[in-house]
């Protein structure tokens, strides 16, 4: 199991001292010197006899009963190949094991001790980076109960990544000898088993469902500036469920408290950043309600998780834009009905409270909108004094011009009409 040099190994009895043939009682020992080796992926077993004898071959371990591997005939090879699996594994590196060879007269020999161990599986992280998943195992720190044995391998453990997706499809990684890996985004759920191997045997390390999600977003195309805009959507996660011979790519109904991220840039060439995030309900819907700062682009971020038993994909909605008018917060006279001769003065205020440009505009007989003056707003407000000389009553509205607030876009606005009475 661990990595050892063959060279030099004595054999040895599991009591410590080199095998010798036993002879049985009133008969001349037949059996002598049981070695050991590897041929391909089985256990050959070898020995000598000074006569042509029937054989059992067994295999011991302290305070277990013997077990019988195979038999040979007198005239057979003194050798027998046996699958590691009919030995035994064990997870106690310490536990040593005893092949004896025993001929038809009670005569026996002893292997030197060896041990079969097999890493029980052993915690594995696993996390995503990227949309690419990553692995971990710790390093074995167990200690060899017996050094050198003519059976251990000069080889770590090798591990397989393997993965299985809707159909039953199963794709493999090479295997690897080092404990960390990546496994690049397949595009689709699966499930995961690390899949572990030495020459005793193989085990699944880890199992893991890796999940698939997408996520929808809804948004007003636009809202005043200031008021609350309201974004929304739905998380959708696949999996793979196995049940017998059959894979299916399925929902999982599990969709409470997926952690998404509100997105946002400021144009469609700068970085993204966070604006808000949020978890989903029991069905998968969130909702994030903002209050308008201006012109933005937004995504949804569906974040990376490991959970128990499963890990999931990010994933990103589609991006919406969000515009922002100019909101108007009052637009009049300050005296509506004033007396022929006298000058009225109109109002404007806006926000964002910024230096706008703004125009007064009056609606004319022909039913156009003519302009009467302009002002550049303080703090978004303005007011202006015009003469006025015509009786009656008339239609006014402001226009108020586009402005750039912590670098967002404000789009122009008119006002509603609003009303002069001059008696």
């Amino acid at each position: 199991m661990f990595k050892k040099s063959l060279a030099g190994v004595v054999f040895v009895t599991a009591l410590g001292v080199p095998a010798v043939a036993h002879a049985a009682t009133g008969s001349a020992a037949t059996v002598s010197k049981v070695e050991l080796g590897w041929d391909s992926a089985r256990v050959k077993v070898t020995w000598s006899e000074s006569a042509a004898v029937a054989n059992t071959i067994t295999v011991t371990r302290a305070g277990q009963p013997a077990k019988v591997l195979g038999t040979t005939t007198a005239t057979g090879a003194n050798l027998l190949s046996v699958d590691p699996a009919a030995i035994g594994v064990s997870s106690d590196p310490a536990s040593a094991a005893v092949i004896t060879v025993t001929d038809s007269a009670g005569g026996e020999a002893k292997s030197a001790a060896f041990d079969t161990y097999f890493r029980t599986p052993a915690f594995t992280e696993t996390w995503m980076n990227s949309r690419e998943l990553s692995w971990s195992v710790p390093g074995d720190s167990a200690v060899d109960g017996t050094p050198n044995d003519p059976l251990d391998l000069a080889g770590p453990i090798h591990i397989t990544p393997i993965m299985k997706f809707a159909g039953c499809t199963v794709k493999s990684q090479p295997s690897m000898t080092e404990l960390r890996g990546t496994i690049p985004n397949q595009g689709r759920p699966f499930n995961l088993t690390l899949q572990a191997a030495n020459e005793w045997g193989r085990d699944n390390y880890y199992r893991k469902q890796v999940r698939t999600s997408s996520v929808t977003l809804s948004a007003p195309a636009s809202t005043r500036f200031g008021a609350a805009a309201v974004l929304s959507g739905k998380v959708s996660v696949r999996h793979i469920v196995e049940s017998g011979s059959t894979c299916v790519e399925a929902d999982d109904p599990d969709r409470a408290r997926i952690q998404v991220s509100l997105q946002g840039r400021n144009s469609a060439t700068s970085p993204w950043y966070l604006v808000s995030p949020g978890n989903t309900d029991a069905q998968g819907n969130y909702k994030v309600t903002l209050s308008n700062p201006g012109a933005r682009e937004y995504r949804v971020w569906v974040n990376e998780n490991s959970l128990a038993g499963t890990i999931q994909y990010a994933s990103v909605s589609a991006s919406r834009t969000v515009r922002a008018t100019t909101a108007l917060m009052s637009a009049k006279f300050i005296t509506p009905t004033i007396s022929y001769g006298a000058k009225p003065q109109a109002y404007i205020w806006v926000n964002p409270a910024g230096t706008q440009q703004a125009a007064l505009q009056f609606l004319n007989a022909s039913g156009a909108w003519q302009g009467v003056t302009t002002k550049v707003l303080s703090s978004g407000k303005g007011l202006v004094t015009f003469p006025w000389n015509r009786r009656g009553v008339a239609s006014f509205r402001w226009w108020v011009g586009g402005s750039t607030h912590n670098g967002l876009q404000v789009d122009p606005i008119y006002t509603a009409p609003f009303g002069l009475r001059v008696n």
